[in-house]
């Protein structure tokens, strides 16, 4: 799951925290540790909501680093990738997006082409059974995503067994972790 909250870092999720939770919000708190590092105040009523959530101390090297690293992004988030509710809730929406994308795709595809439609003319087959199914499967999906999520986040902060390269431990290792 590491890999996929990355890419989606990349491709959208930087973008996304950076509008919900602008640096720029909390430029009267960060003006204060980084003296020379001046930020955009904003008076929206959204970054004086934003402003009161709580955001990691970020000292005068860490605004450097990134004001440094971000001269093609005008816009920054408050809250860093490393940041734990930052990952905690990527994680949730990407899961509760995978779910859902997963059991209608695969759900669909069965009810389509290996279900026998036949049975539905059978007595004790309910007029709505398969609306009350997809509805009962929709309400159990973030019971599911809550059991997974501390999984997850384990993975993301390291807490597994993989790695990321075959030069690591080789080629053995590799296929014999799987039934290991």
């Amino acid at each position: 799951m590491d890999l996929v909250l990355k890419i989606s870092d990349d491709l959208i999720l930087d973008r996304v925290w950076a509008h919900l939770v602008p640096l720029s919000a909390f430029g009267t708190s960060l003006n204060a540790t980084s003296k020379s590092l001046p930020l955009p105040s904003s008076s929206s009523t959204w970054s004086q909501l934003v402003s009161h959530l709580p955001h990691p101390p970020l000292s005068h090297h860490d605004l450097a680093s990134t004001f440094a690293n971000s001269q093609s992004r005008p816009f920054l988030s408050a809250w860093p990738r490393d940041y734990i509710p930052r990952q905690i809730l990527s994680l949730s929406v990407l899961t509760l997006i995978g779910i859902h994308l997963l059991y209608f795709i695969f759900a669909g595809l069965s009810y389509k082409y290996i279900f026998n439609h036949d049975m539905m003319r059978h007595p004790r087959f309910l007029k709505n059974q398969v609306r009350l199914e997809i509805q009962t499967s929709l309400r159990a999906f973030p019971v599911m995503m809550l059991l997974t999520l501390p999984w997850f986040q384990a993975e993301v902060m390291g807490y597994s067994k993989l790695y990321d390269g075959v030069d690591t431990y080789g080629h053995f290792y590799l296929f014999a972790s799987v039934p290991l």
